[in-house]
């Protein structure tokens, strides 16, 4: 049984576009294309489509507007996100919204194949461009976590990472404008706030949790 797939988007190049790399699969059938939320409303009520591809921006409703009605209003059509914005706050508000795809207009046959399988599997798909940016984010923000975590201080950290690169109390003591006593007492503060009792151990701990 083939896939449906509605195209949505308010530029008929890219309309066109997408039905001739969609063409030459057997196993999916283009119901019709839209250029505007509205139209896609209408065209989607006649002919059930299982998979929409999606533009953000277009006159009138944008697309994420239209995103937010799709569950309620066709709950069986998966939506896949076309767009040339690869800005995290879209990206983000999508998935929330309930997309089960988010690509960039420059992506492949291949990849675009893949997406519709995928979210006709009930399976969700980011472009690969865009995975680095959800996996930084990510990053930062288990960082932001562990930091609140464990009380530490800016000071501090710049401590760890001087300690990770093997910096004696004396080098740690001339870079951060300290004295050597201070140093001393601000790496127990940091033992005592990790838990660790020696300075490999507070290492490895900052390491595990993404600190420095």
């Amino acid at each position: 049984m083939s896939i449906r797939v509605l195209i949505v988007d308010d530029q008929i190049v890219i309309r066109q576009g997408l039905r001739s790399m969609l063409a030459g699969a057997d196993d999916i059938e283009i119901v019709g294309d839209a250029s505007s939320a509205d139209e896609a409303v209408k065209q989607a009520r006649i002919s059930h489509p299982d998979i929409m591809l999606l533009d953000i921006r277009m006159p009138g409703m944008d697309g994420l507007q239209l995103l937010r009605s799709i569950g309620t209003t066709f709950p069986k059509t998966k939506v896949i996100i076309l767009t040339n914005y690869d800005e995290e706050e879209f990206l983000l508000e999508s998935f929330r919204t309930g997309a089960y795809g988010y690509l960039l207009k420059n992506v492949g046959r291949e990849n675009l194949l893949e997406a519709i399988y995928s979210a006709n599997d009930g399976k969700r798909m980011l472009s690969q461009e865009l995975m680095d940016s959800v996996l930084k984010q990510y990053s930062n923000l288990s960082k932001e976590v562990s930091i609140k975590k464990f009380g530490l201080s800016d000071d501090e950290i710049n401590l760890l990472k001087l300690v990770a690169d093997g910096a004696t109390n004396r080098e740690i003591a001339g870079r951060l404008y300290w004295s050597e006593t201070a140093v001393k007492r601000k790496l127990s503060e940091v033992f005592e706030k990790l838990d660790v009792t020696d300075r490999a151990h507070a290492v490895a701990v900052s390491m595990r949790f993404g600190i420095i």
